[in-house]
């Protein structure tokens, strides 16, 4: 059975849509995280690095997660 080119368009441009709604959310999320450390007052040069490496290991986990996710579905 085929579906009708219009229809298909549509549901594409809706998915394409929503996809695009969700990954701003996400850019979003972690641009706050990531000003947060910015706007923190850092006692050094260090202090600052140990902050970036740790939003760095989260967004890490973070891909970790979903690349299982995606893998077993």
């Amino acid at each position: 059975m085929e579906i009708d080119p219009k229809l298909r368009r549509e549901l594409t441009k809706r998915f394409e849509m929503e996809a695009n709604k969700h990954e701003v959310e996400i850019t979003d999320n972690w641009r706050k995280e990531l000003e947060i450390v910015y706007r923190k007052k850092h006692e050094s040069m260090s202090s600052l690095l140990i902050d970036i490496k740790n939003l760095m290991d989260r967004m890490n986990n973070r891909v970790r997660t979903l690349t299982s996710i995606i893998k077993e579905g």
